[in-house]
C-alpha cells in the first residue's frame, strides 16, 4: 500500500470536518510496498527568477499548519524558508508579509492530486454541483493498452471511463471503472489528474472566502486576487496520486491506479512557472519521479521545481513506532542517492526533509523536541544527522499535526561544515529487505575516448552543502606523495550531464553523471581523477586516488 502523505492527510481530515461536519477518521497505517522499491495591500518587490536560487542553498526551514500569532510570526522570522497552510491557519496577507519583511521565503500549501472541495461529498452530490461537472467528459481512465508501463506518447487527459461520464475531465475512475470519480476512502476527497489543463484552471481560480472555501494558486501567490496573500511560492502536496500502480493493489485501503497521470505533472509545473515566473515551487514527496528504475523518471519536473520535500525520511508520523526499518533503509540506500543526483544537476533543486516527533510515548519525543526532556535526544539527533549531515537535506522535525513550532534542528546542528563529501552509489545490487548499504563508487568510474577528447563518468557524492566535481588530468601518472594537492595537474569543475543509459535505469556500469572534455591531443595518453568538493566556506575536498587513463581519438 502506498503511504499517503501525513501532511495531506491532516488537511483532508480538517477539510472534511470543516465542510461536512463528519467525524474524523483514524489515520492510515503508514506502510508501502517496496518498489521493485483581506483587501490587497501595497505591492511587494518580486523575488528574482527562481533558478537563480538553485544553488543559493538555504540552511533552515520551518513548516507549520496552525493559526499564527505574534509569537509564532517572530519564531518564523529566524528561518530562511517557512511553509504555511492558508486554509488550516486561516492566514491573512498581513501575517505573511510580516514574515516576508524579515527576508524569509514563505510558501503556501496547495493540494494538486486531490480536489479538496469534494471532501465528504458523494458522487451524486458532485454531479449536482456545476463546479464538478465541467465539460461532462469525465471521469477519465488510463488510455494505454492493458499491461503498458511506459508513459511515452500518452494522452494527458486519458480516455472516457467505460462506466459513463458527466463529470469534469480531471476526475479519475481507474480504481473500479464505475463511471464515478474515484474517492479516497479514508480521506473522502476525489482524486484528480494533475496534468489536465482544466484542473490547473480550477486550482488557479479557487478562493478561501468564496464558494470553494479552498485557497487557490492565484490567491496564494498574487497581490490582487482574493486574500492576495502574496506568498513567494507554493508547497505542492498530494503528488503521490500519480505514484506507480505497483504501490497499491485491491487489498490496499487507499488504492490508486493513476500512474498514467504522472506524464502531466511536468506540464503542470511548467505552466505554473510560465504563469508565475518569479515564484518558487516545492514538490512534496513524489520521490519516484527521480528514480530511473521507474518510467516516471523521464517525466520528472526537475527543471521546474526549486525544492523537493522528503517527508518521513526516517522518523515516521505513526504513534506506534519510531520508524519502519525497511522503509528507512529503502529511503537511505536506494531512493536518496538517486534523488541527490538529480538535485545537484545544473537545473536541480534543494531537498528538504521532514521527521516526526511521534512514536511510542516512552521516548517523550515531543517534550524532547521542545527542550523539556532529554529522553528522546538520541532518537531526534539520529533523525537529524541521517537527513541533514549524511544526505545533505535541509531538515525539520515536527509533530503529526504539523503544529509543534520548535527550533530543535537549528539549535543542535553543527554550525560549520568541516567534513569533505562522501561518495555514494546510485546502483544498489542488494535484494535484501531491509536493503543493505551499497558499496560507494568512489571518484572517476569510466573514461571513453572521443575525437580530441574523452567522456568521463562518475557517481554522486553527498555533503550537507552543494557538491562540485573537480576533474584533474595530466599526461603522466599522478604521484600523490610528491604532489598530494595535485598542483601540477590541469583541473576544471565539471558540469554534469545525464550519464548514458541512466534514464533507462541504474546498473553496475551506468552512472548518473558524465561530461565531455575537449581540446586534448589525439593519440596521447592522459590520466584522469575526479574529486568531490563542497561549496562551504571551507571548500572541503576529499582526497581519493582513483585514476583512469584514456587516449583521445
Amino acid at each position: 500500500m502506498k503511504k499517503r502523505s501525513a501532511l495531506s492527510a491532516i488537511l483532508a481530515l480538517i477539510t472534511a470536518v470543516t465542510l461536512t461536519s463528519c467525524a474524523i477518521v483514524p489515520s492510515e497505517d503508514p506502510e508501502k510496498t517496496p518498489a521493485p522499491t483581506i483587501a490587497p495591500g501595497p505591492l511587494f518587490t518580486p523575488l528574482p527568477p527562481v533558478k537563480e536560487y538553485t544553488y543559493d542553498k538555504k540552511s533552515s526551514y520551518m513548516i507549520y499548519y496552525g493559526a499564527l500569532n505574534q509569537s509564532i510570526i517572530n519564531e518564523a522570522k529566524q528561518y530562511e524558508v517557512v511553509i504555511l497552510h492558508p486554509k488550516m491557519g486561516n492566514i491573512t496577507r498581513d501575517q505573511i508579509q510580516q514574515i516576508r519583511a524579515s527576508g524569509t521565503i514563505v510558501l503556501g500549501y496547495i493540494a494538486i492530486g486531490e480536489d479538496l472541495r469534494t471532501a465528504g461529498m458523494t458522487p451524486e452530490q458532485m454531479l449536482a454541483d456545476s463546479r464538478f461537472t465541467g465539460d461532462g467528459s469525465g471521469p477519465r481512465v488510463d488510455p494505454r493498452p492493458a499491461g503498458t508501463t511506459s508513459l511515452d506518447g500518452i494522452d494527458l487527459k486519458g480516455k472516457a471511463s467505460p462506466g459513463g461520464s458527466g463529470y469534469a475531465s480531471y476526475f479519475l475512475d481507474d480504481n473500479n471503472f464505475d463511471g464515478k470519480p474515484d474517492i479516497n476512502p479514508i480521506f473522502n476527497c476525489a482524486f484528480t489528474n494533475i496534468g489536465d489543463p482544466t484542473w490547473f484552471d480550477a486550482l488557479d481560480q479557487m478562493t478561501i472566502d468564496g464558494n470553494d472555501r479552498i485557497p487557490g494558486i492565484r490567491e496564494i501567490l498574487s497581490d490582487d486576487y482574493g486574500r492576495a496573500l502574496g506568498c513567494d511560492g507554493l508547497f505542492l502536496d498530494t503528488i503521490d496520486t500519480c505514484a506507480p500502480n505497483i504501490y497499491t493493489d485491491d487489498s490496499s485501503p487507499n488504492k490508486t491506479k493513476f500512474e498514467w497521470t504522472a506524464a502531466g505533472v511536468r506540464d503542470f509545473t511548467k505552466r505554473l512557472k510560465e504563469k508565475y515566473p518569479d515564484k518558487l515551487v516545492l514538490q512534496n514527496r513524489g520521490i519516484f519521479f527521480y528514480n530511473p528504475q521507474l518510467p516516471h523518471f523521464k517525466y520528472n519536473p526537475r527543471e521546474y521545481v526549486d525544492y523537493v520535500m522528503y517527508e518521513s525520511y526516517h522518523l515516521d508520523s505513526n504513534s506506534t513506532v519510531l520508524f519502519y526499518e525497511g522503509y528507512s533503509a529503502d529511503n537511505r540506500y536506494n531512493y536518496m542517492p538517486r534523488l541527490a543526483a538529480e538535485a545537484a544537476r545544473p537545473d536541480g533543486f534543494q531537498v528538504l526533509s521532514l521527521g516526526y516527533a511521534e512514536g511510542p510515548e516512552e521516548y517523550h519525543l515531543k517534550e524532547t523536541l521542545l527542550g523539556t526532556s532529554e529522553v528522546g535526544l538520541d532518537v531526534l539527533m539520529e533523525d537529524m544527522n541521517l537527513a541533514q549531515e549524511e544526505a545533505g537535506f535541509m531538515h525539520y522535525i515536527t509533530d503529526g499535526g504539523v503544529v509543534l513550532v520548535n527550533d530543535f534542528v537549528i539549535n543542535h546542528e553543527s554550525k560549520e561544515d568541516v567534513t569533505a563529501p562522501a561518495w555514494s552509489n546510485t546502483y544498489n545490487p542488494s535484494t535484501a529487505w531491509p536493503p543493505e548499504a551499497p558499496t560507494p563508487r568512489v571518484g572517476i568510474q569510466q573514461v571513453v575516448p572521443v575525437s580530441k577528447g574523452v567522456i568521463v563518468r562518475w557517481d554522486v557524492a553527498l555533503d550537507r552543502n552543494h557538491v562540485d566535481y573537480v576533474l584533474y588530468y595530466q599526461t603522466k601518472p599522478f604521484d600523490f606523495k610528491k604532489d598530494p594537492n595535485l598542483e601540477n595537474a590541469e583541473s576544471m569543475v565539471l558540469i554534469p550531464e545525464v550519464g548514458e543509459g541512466y534514464e533507462n535505469g541504474v546498473g553496475p556500469k551506468v552512472y548518473p553523471y558524465q561530461a565531455t572534455i575537449d581540446g586534448l591531443e589525439s593519440g596521447k595518453t592522459y590520466y584522469f581523477l575526479i574529486r568531490a568538493r563542497d561549496d562551504s566556506e571551507n571548500q572541503n575536498e576529499e582526497t581519493n586516488t582513483v585514476t583512469l587513463k584514456g587516449v583521445p581519438k
